[in-house]
């Protein structure tokens, strides 16, 4: 039976009307599976670079964090000989990566952040444990100290005559 509306008789409706009135509709303007897929596989794709180049970054960011702080310590010592008038001790220990004043409180480089002492005479240490000594005319002795990780290389080098700390990044 018919309804009627506004004195017309109502039509049956047609499959894709009904279809369409449903939200389902007979007109191909969806996605194929392929399509699909596709988008994924460049959407992952595009994760998967990005991912690594965060982790470039992070590891970078580990390696300037731990040469500022290296370097904040080293001219601590210094400020600290020169207020003191007297000699401070700023020692390093090369295998557990501790280092700081003598008597004040340690720091520790950050794992897969390398350290290499050269001296004056040109002599690279790798090893062992190191003692730098500050005078109160903030002086040293001409240490260059070089903080690596994977892709990148910080120095530290102390001026002898006037004592300054100087930062400097090395790109590769």
């Amino acid at each position: 039976m018919r309804r009627i509306i506004n004195g017309y008789r109502e039509m049956p409706l047609l499959k894709a009307e009904r279809l369409a009135r449903n939200g389902y509709s007979n007109n191909p303007s969806g996605f194929t599976l392929l399509e699909m897929i596709i988008v994924l596989l460049l959407s992952l794709l595009i994760l998967g670079v990005v991912s690594v180049s965060l982790a470039g970054l992070i590891s970078s960011t580990r390696l300037l964090g731990a040469a500022r702080e290296f370097q904040a310590s080293l001219r601590q010592a210094r400020d600290l000989a020169a207020i003191h008038g007297e000699e401070q001790e700023w020692r390093v220990d090369l295998e557990s990566g501790v280092y700081g004043i003598e008597g004040r409180s340690q720091r520790k480089i950050p794992p897969r952040v390398g350290l290499i002492i050269v001296v004056s005479t040109g002599e690279e240490i790798r090893s062992g444990k190191y003692l730098l000594r500050f005078q109160p005319n903030r002086g040293s002795s001409g240490e260059l100290f070089r903080l690596t990780d994977k892709n990148r290389m910080v120095t530290i080098a102390l001026d002898p005559v006037i004592g300054a700390v100087i930062y400097r990044e090395v790109h590769s």
